[in-house]
This record gives C-alpha cells, structure tokens and sequence, in this order.
C-alpha cells in the first residue's frame, strides 16, 4: 500500500512540473513577441522624436555687481541664503561717503531749524534777548562816546601846554626891552647920585676920628652898595636869556608836543570804537525790529530754498552709498557669490548671482535649426535629468528664441520649456534632456 501511494506521488509531481513548463514557454513566447512589436514601433517613433540637452535654470535670475568700482567691505548673505527683494546683499567701502552724508544730514538738520523758528515766530525769550543785545550795544555806544571825549579832553590839554610853552619860551626870548635897558639905565644914574650925594655928605665929616660911626659912612656906604646892584641889574638886563634857559623853554614846548601827538594817535581807535558800537547798536535794533515784525515771505523762501538744497545733497550722498551697494531686486536665492571681502570689484562683472528657485525651467543649449522648424508653442515634452536618471518628467515648450546662437559649433536656437511637478532635488544648472516628439 505504501508503494501505491509514493508511486502515484511522483505521477502527480511529473505532471504538475509538465504543466509549470508548458506555461513559461506560452510565456516566453508571448513575450517576445510583444518586444518584438514594441521594438518596431520604437523604431517608428525614434524617427518622429527630437532630442536636445539643456539647464535648468530660475524662471528669474540676475547677475549683480556693484555700480562704482571699489573693495568690498561686507558680504551679507552666504551661498544658499534666502533673501526678499530689497535686502543688502553687499557693500563696499564707503567711508568717504559716509562721512559727506553726516555733514550733508547735519547741514540739513540745521536749516530746517532755522526754518522751523522762522515758521513758529519769535518767543517771549527771543524778545528779551534781542532787547538786552540792544541795550548792550547803546551801553557800548555810550562808552565808547565817553572815551573819545577823554581821547580829545587830552588832545585839547596837550595842546594848551603847547601854547602856554611857547608863551613861556617867546615872553623869555622878548627880554631885554629897549624900556627894561632904560630903567636898568636910570636905576644906574640915580644910584650914582645917590652915591655922590653921601660923598658929600660924608666929605663933610671924614676929619672926625669917630667918622665911621657917623651916619654919613653908613649912607655912603648903603649908596655905594645900591650903586653896584643897580650897576648888576643893569648888566643882566642887557645881557638877555642864556641858552641854557631857551633850552630848557624848547624842550617844555617838545615835550607838549609829544603830549599832543600820543592824544592823537589814541583818537582813531577811539573813533572805531565809537562807529563799531554804533553798528553794533544798528544790528542789535534791527535784529529786535525783525523779530517784532516776524518773517517776512522773502525770508521763508530763503530758508524754504537753504532746506531743499540740503535736502538734495543728503539724497546725493545717500544715491552715491546706494552705487555702492548690491540690494536683491526680488526675493530669491544666493546662488554664488564671486567676492570677496578686501577685494576690487569691476563694474559688470557680476560678484553675486541671485535666483528665485521656487519656479525653474529648462533651457535648452542645442537644438539644432533644422529640428526647431518641427516644434510649436505649448508642445508636450518629456524631460529627464542626469541627477535623477530614473525619473521622467512632462513639460511644455513656453518660448522659442527668434534669432539663433552659435554654442557648441553650430547653430542652434534656444527653447524655454516650463516642467511639472519639479522634484525639489533639482538644483540650478543642472543637466537636463528633453525630447520632443515631432508632428511631420
């Protein structure tokens, strides 16, 4: 029994391996045949299919440099940063600049002060501060006034003791007079009589042994004393001044002189005093009388003007830091950055390239003219790329370049094809293929 059963096994395993063979071949034949037939029509539809390559590329993008050449002083931004339009990406040296902008926003500052108190009028502390200015200035009108009096109080004393010097000096050359020679003259003679008057007298009594104690030897000899001071007085007078008292005449009128001449070269200063308080006082009434009065329209336009044309020298400035400076002019992507800090830039040599990634298509680099006549706008494209080689990706052409290039030795021309569904993986510059099946 035992034996009856291992037989009829191996009988059911022959005849299912049997069936399990027949079946693959059914198979493998089938198969082929389908290849077979897919391959001929692979090979009509390689006849109608255009093949070219590509970049993938931001739908936007931009090289920027700075406009002014220079040395870069801060890169902002490193590569793979997200930045929204507007954002300072780098900057160069501007110091020069920076410091014409501080003096422009300073000198701006303060005329538009300037403007602001002539719009707002004078205050009560503005008024009593012109008022004491005013009265500051009268004071020193009054003193200076005060010190050319003195000034010429001194010149006119000076020159008195000119004039009394050479009073003194003319009344002593005058002398002798022909009037002082002739009472000299008789004072003489009358001495002389006087004398020979005692004489006689005395003549009278000279036998006396006590003559000397006798009145007539007193009064001879008064006479003859009064005859020699007469005789003295007489040769005085004739004589004149002596040169030493002229001398000292002449240095009293030199000296006045002097006097005078220093007084004099006091007066101008003195003068100047007097016309600089005077001016000052003017300026002091006229700053009073304008504040009373309170701008005037020709004085708004003035600082209107002073304010617009500081207000244009800060924007000057702030334009030229601007030519500096690389700003994103839309939201996107640092893609490369060609600087860096230290170093010279060139104006449009690009020194940071931005992208805005969230929307790529493919660009193609050589489709050639002769394949370009058979495509049309919104044609479906299959798009593959070297990164991803196991993904295929549908696309459409968007745009076809009117004019030719020359890349890659021929001539070519450029096509823009949008790709759905991008996979994030994708990086800008990729390498991209695109086959594009044709209508003949």
């Amino acid at each position: 029994m035992r034996r009856v059963l291992i037989v009829a096994g191996i009988i059911i395993v022959l005849a299912a391996g049997g069936w399990y063979g027949y079946t693959r071949y059914q198979e493998k034949q089938a198969a082929e045949a389908a290849a077979a037939a897919a391959a001929a029509q692979s090979s009509d539809d390689l006849e109608n299919v255009i093949w070219a390559s590509g970049k993938l590329e931001p739908v936007t993008w931009a090289g920027m440099s700075p406009v002014n050449p220079g040395v870069v002083a801060q890169i902002h931004v490193d590569e793979g940063d997200w930045v929204e339009a507007g954002d300072l990406l780098l900057e160069m040296d501007n110091g020069v600049l920076e410091s014409q902008l501080q003096a422009a926003q300073a000198q701006l500052a303060e005329v538009q002060a300037a403007l602001d108190k002539l719009k707002a009028g004078a205050t009560d502390a503005d008024i009593a501060g012109a008022q004491a200015e005013l009265d500051a200035a009268e004071a020193g009108v009054a003193l200076a006034a005060g010190q050319m009096m003195e000034v010429q109080a001194a010149i006119d004393a000076a020159e008195t003791q000119v004039t009394a010097a050479r009073r003194q000096y003319a009344e002593l050359a005058s002398h002798p007079t022909a009037a002082e020679r002739q009472a000299a003259n008789a004072e003489v003679a009358i001495a002389e009589a006087n004398v020979r008057t005692a004489q006689a007298a005395y003549n009278l009594v000279k036998g006396d042994p006590n003559v000397a104690a006798l009145p007539q030897a007193q009064a001879l000899a008064s006479a003859t004393a009064a005859l020699e001071a007469a005789k003295a007085k007489r040769d005085l007078t004739s004589g004149g001044p002596t040169p030493q008292q002229l001398a000292v005449a002449q240095s009293a009128i030199d000296a006045a002189k002097v006097q005078v001449a220093a007084a004099e070269a006091r007066a101008p200063g003195a003068e100047a005093n007097v016309q600089a308080a005077m001016a000052r006082r003017d300026a002091a009434q006229a700053a009073l009388d304008k504040l009373m009065a309170g701008a005037t329209a020709e004085d708004l336009a003035m600082a209107e003007a002073r304010v617009a044309a500081a207000q244009a020298a800060v924007a000057a400035n702030q334009a030229q830091i601007e030519l500096g400076q690389v700003r994103a002019p839309f939201a996107g992507e640092v893609g490369q950055i060609n600087a860096r800090v230290g170093e010279q830039t060139t104006p449009g040599v690009p020194a940071l390239l931005l992208g805005d990634t969230r929307q790529m298509y493919v660009k193609t680099t050589d489709l050639r003219e002769t394949d370009v006549v058979h495509i049309r706008l919104d044609m479906p494209v299959e798009v593959s790329f070297d990164a991803l080689p196991d993904m295929l990706f549908d696309g459409r052409i968007t745009r076809i370049a009117p004019v030719s290039n020359t890349e890659k030795g021929g001539t070519n021309y450029t096509v823009h094809v949008d790709v759905d569904n991008l996979d994030p993986r994708l990086r800008w510059g990729m390498t991209a293929f695109v086959n594009i099946r044709m209508d003949r």
